[in-house]
C-alpha cells in the first residue's frame, strides 16, 4: 500500500497542529503524539517505527514500543526507570533535540517565542518537566500570598518524572493519547469482541497537511495568534460540501476608512522589509486628547488586532508629549490605525529633525524595540495598554461563576487564588493611610459568602479594556483593591442605576 510517511521534524508548527489548545500547556502531550505517529507511520529507517499491521490493539503497540512492557508498563502504575534502553527512559528534550528527526535547539527556542511570551528559564522548565515553573523570586512571592498555588499548578498540569516523556501509566496513553489520535483522524476505531482495535489511515488529516504546505510555500506568513491558527486550520474547509465554521469578529472601523487602513498596512509592510527600519512621523487624531491632531515621531514595531480594531504598536513620542512638543516622555503606545491620518517615513539623516539623540540611538542601535518586548510587557500584567503603570488588583468572584468561566482557562493561570485571611492582610497593607476605608472594607469582605473565591493579579491602571471586562461580568465579580478602582466602579454603577431608576 502506498501510504504517506510521517517524517516531519518536531518543529513548533508541527507540534501546534497535533494538540488543540495551548502548546505551552500541552507540550508533553504534543511530543508524545509526534513520537507515536512516528512509531505507526514512520520511515522504515526510523528506529522508532514499529512492525505493526494495518490493524492492531493497544497492547500490541505497547509490547513493541517498550522493553519488558508486561512487567513494567501496567495499566495503572507509572514505570520506574527499569532499563536505560527502554523508551520510557528517554527525556522530552532528547526526543526533540537528539533523535534522527531532531531540530536545532536555538532555532526551536526562537520559533516557540514567536508564538508565546515566555522567559528562557520558563521554557527550560517546560522542556525539562512538561510544566512552567516560576523563577525563585516569583515562587516565593506567590507562596507568601497563596501557599496552595503550587498544588493547584500540579493538578492543572502534571510534571514529568525526571523529564521522561513516556513515564506514565498505560491508561494515560490509551485513554488520552491514542484517543486524541482517533479524534484528530490519525487512526480509526474497530470494535471487535468487546475490544477496540485501531486501523491505520491511508491519508493523513487535511488539517495537518494543508497548513504545513502553506508554511513551506510562504514561511514568512505564519499566523502567530497563539492558538486560533490551529483552530482555523482544523475546521476552515467545508465538510461534505457544507461550511461549518465561521468567525464573527466585531470591527468598529468605519467602511469609509477601509482604504486608508489598507494603505497604511501596505506602507508599514514595505517599511518592515527594509534591512534597517526607519523612524516615521504619524499624524494622529487622538481620542484621549479630545480628537486633537498631533505629530508623533516613533519607531513602528508591529500591528495587533485587539478587541475591535487594528493597532500599530510603536515606541517613541506619545500623543500627549507630542502636543507639548516634548521629548521628556518616550514610551510605548498603541495607535489605532484608522486614527492615523498620515504616515511619513523619515530620512536617514535626522540632523534637521527636532528629536532626542538617546531615542535615535536606541531605535537605530543593535537592539531596537521589537515585538517580543511587547509580548513580555503584556505577560507582565493584565491589560492591553502596556505603557500604563501596573498595580495590584484584588477581585472577589462568585464561586459558581469562577468555576464555570475562570477555572481551567488561561485566566486561571493569570489570576492567583488566595485565602480570605490573605485578603484581609492585603487590605490592611494597601489601605494603611485610610483607616476608615480600611475598616469598612474589612467589614464588607467579612460579610461576603465564605464560598466566594478571591484572586489577585497585576493590572494596567485605567486600562479601559479591563474596565469593560469587569462590567461585563457584572455582580459575579467585585473589585476589592485598589480603593480608587473600587470607587470608580461604584460611581459608574450608581450613575447607570440613576438612568434606570
Amino acid at each position: 500500500m502506498n501510504r504517506e510517511i510521517f517524517n516531519y521534524p518536531p518543529t513548533v508548527e508541527v507540534l501546534k497542529l497535533l494538540t488543540p489548545g495551548s502548546l505551552k500547556q500541552n507540550l508533553a502531550k504534543a511530543v508524545r503524539l509526534w513520537v507515536i505517529l512516528r512509531s505507526l507511520y514512520g520511515d522504515n529507517a526510523d528506529k522508532v517505527k514499529l512492525d505493526l499491521g494495518e490493524e492492531f490493539n493497544f497492547l500490541e503497540w505497547r509490547d513493541l514500543f517498550f522493553l519488558d512492557a508486561v512487567k513494567y508498563h501496567s495499566r495503572d502504575l507509572a514505570p520506574s526507570l527499569h532499563h536505560e534502553k527502554c523508551r520510557c527512559a528517554t527525556k522530552l528534550t532528547e526526543w526533540l533535540f537528539a533523535s534522527n528527526l531532531s531540530v536545532e535547539k536555538n532555532q526551536w527556542y526562537s520559533s516557540f517565542k514567536q508564538y508565546y511570551s515566555i522567559q528562557d528559564d520558563e521554557l527550560d522548565s517546560l522542556l525539562l518537566t512538561g510544566t512552567i515553573h516560576h523563577t525563585k523570586n516569583s515562587k516565593q512571592e506567590d507562596k507568601s500570598v497563596n501557599p496552595n498555588s503550587e498544588r493547584r499548578s500540579q493538578k492543572f498540569s502534571k510534571s514529568l518524572s525526571d523529564g521522561r516523556l513516556f513515564a506514565l501509566t498505560c491508561r494515560n496513553f490509551k485513554d488520552h493519547d491514542f484517543q486524541a489520535l482517533v479524534n484528530l483522524g490519525w487512526l480509526k476505531i474497530k470494535e471487535e469482541n468487546n475490544q477496540d482495535n485501531y486501523l491505520k489511515v491511508d491519508k493523513f488529516p487535511d488539517f495537518f497537511l494543508a497548513p504545513l504546505e502553506q508554511i513551506e510555500e510562504n514561511p514568512s506568513e505564519k499566523f502567530t495568534n497563539e492558538e486560533l491558527s490551529a483552530f482555523i486550520n482544523f475546521l476552515s474547509k467545508p465538510i461534505n460540501g457544507v461550511q461549518r465554521f465561521f468567525i464573527h469578529a466585531e470591527y468598529i472601523v468605519h467602511p469609509k476608512l477601509y482604504n486608508r487602513v489598507e494603505l497604511l498596512q501596505k506602507q508599514l509592510k514595505s517599511i518592515w522589509t527594509q534591512d534597517k527600519v526607519p523612524l516615521v512621523k504619524l499624524t494622529y487624531q487622538s481620542a484621549k486628547l479630545y480628537q486633537d491632531t498631533v505629530d508623533c515621531i516613533v519607531y513602528p514595531v508591529c500591528i495587533y488586532y485587539y478587541q475591535r480594531a487594528p493597532y500599530l504598536f510603536a515606541y517613541g513620542q506619545i500623543p500627549k508629549a507630542a502636543r507639548e512638543n516634548s521629548w521628556s516622555k518616550i514610551d510605548w503606545y498603541d495607535y489605532r490605525l484608522d486614527r492615523i491620518l498620515q504616515l511619513d517615513e523619515l530620512p536617514n539623516n535626522l540632523d534637521d529633525v527636532n528629536i532626542s539623540k538617546q531615542f535615535v540611538d536606541k531605535c537605530q542601535g543593535k537592539y531596537p524595540p521589537n515585538p517580543n518586548d511587547i509580548k513580555n510587557e503584556m505577560s507582565a500584567a493584565w491589560g492591553f495598554d502596556i505603557y500604563k503603570p501596573q498595580e495590584l488588583l484584588l477581585l472577589r468572584f462568585d464561586k459558581y461563576f469562577y468555576s464555570n468561566y475562570i477555572q481551567g482557562t488561561e485566566r486561571d493561570e493569570m489570576f492567583s487564588k488566595i485565602s480570605l485571611k490573605q485578603v484581609e492582610t492585603l487590605v490592611k497593607l494597601h489601605t494603611a493611610a485610610a483607616l476608615r476605608e480600611q475598616k469598612n472594607l474589612l467589614l464588607i469582605v467579612q460579610s461576603r459568602s465564605e464560598n466566594d473565591v478571591y484572586c489577585k493579579v497585576n493590572y494596567r491602571v485605567k486600562d479601559n479594556n479591563i474596565v469593560m471586562r469587569l462590567r461585563a461580568w457584572g455582580p459575579n465579580v467585585e473589585v476589592i483593591l485598589p480603593l480608587h478602582f473600587r470607587q470608580d466602579m461604584k460611581k459608574d454603577m450608581e450613575a447607570t442605576y440613576k438612568l434606570y431608576r
